[in-house]
């Protein structure tokens, strides 16, 4: 059997709500699983779950490379300019005294 785009795209996007009766299945921004989410993440096969973790492994990854241009350009902006002169107070805020 073909791995399920629908089921690995549910497996990776599903939490744990802890409710006054047990635990029911919510997406990751707290909706609940509709009844047919539920049954489909249900029927999930060992290829699903195997792709759906291999997803889930490559997210740092992932993570990396779109961040990372933005790191290194900001990275260099603060390499340009030179540091501000040490003045004993918090940056900022009111002066206290």
């Amino acid at each position: 059997m073909a791995v399920r785009p629908e089921v690995v795209a549910l497996l990776t996007d599903f939490d744990v709500e802890r409710t006054g009766a047990g635990q029911r299945f919510v997406h990751r921004d707290g909706r609940p699983f509709t009844a047919e989410e539920s049954d489909l993440l249900g029927s999930a096969t060992d290829e699903d779950m195997r792709a759906a973790a291999r997803e889930l492994a490559a997210v740092p990854d992932r993570l990396a490379e779109l961040f990372l241009p933005y790191i290194q350009a900001v990275a260099q902006e603060v390499g340009d300019h030179p540091a501000a002169p040490e003045t004993g107070r918090p940056p900022s805020g009111p002066d206290p005294g």
